[in-house]
C-alpha cells in the first residue's frame, strides 16, 4: 500500500475528529463520531470507547471487525481521507504506546482511561483515498493504489 504523503499526514495531525462506521455482527455498519490520534509507521488509527457503546460490541466479540473511517467533513475544509480497514482491541503490549499517542493528544481523557468500563482500540487501513479541492488546478485524488 503506498505510504501518506507528509501533506496528508500534517493535515491528520491538526485533526481530531471523524466519523467510524463498523461492521455490527449482524453486518449492519454503526457509525460514530470519534476522536482519534494516529501514528504514521506503521499508519494505525488509536480510539477508546465505553464498553456500552454500540461500536464496541463487535471488537468485544470478533478479534477483527471490518472497519471505515473519514477525516475531514467540513466545507471550510475542503480536504477529506476516507480509509476502508479492519478494527481490532489493542493488545496488551500496546498500552504504553496508546498511552504516549491517544493521551498525548487527549490529555484531558487520562481520568476517562482509567475507568474498567473503557476500551481502547486501533484501526488499520488497507485502503484510502485523499481528496483535496483546495489546489489552484481544482480536484486533487491520490489513492493507495496510485502508482
Amino acid at each position: 500500500m503506498k505510504t501518506l504523503t507528509k501533506e496528508i499526514l500534517d493535515y491528520l495531525s491538526a485533526q481530531r475528529l471523524g466519523v467510524l462506521s463498523v461492521e455490527m455482527l449482524d453486518g449492519a455498519p454503526h457509525a460514530a463520531t470519534v476522536h482519534f490520534a494516529h501514528t504514521a509507521e506503521p499508519l494505525s488509527f488509536w480510539f477508546e470507547t465505553d464498553k456500552t457503546y454500540r461500536k464496541a460490541e463487535p471488537l468485544l466479540s470478533r478479534k477483527i471487525t471490518r472497519a471505515s473511517l473519514v477525516i475531514g467533513f467540513d466545507e471550510r475544509n475542503m480536504k477529506t481521507l476516507q480509509m476502508d480497514g479492519e478494527a481490532r482491541l489493542i493488545e496488551p503490549e500496546e498500552k504504553k504506546l496508546f498511552a504516549q499517542v491517544y493521551l498525548g493528544k487527549f490529555p484531558e481523557k487520562a481520568q476517562k482511561y482509567a475507568d474498567a468500563g473503557i476500551v481502547s482500540f486501533a484501526f488499520r487501513p488497507l485502503w484510502w483515498r485523499w481528496t483535496d479541492w483546495t489546489k489552484p488546478e481544482g480536484k486533487i485524488i491520490v489513492t493507495s493504489e496510485d502508482k
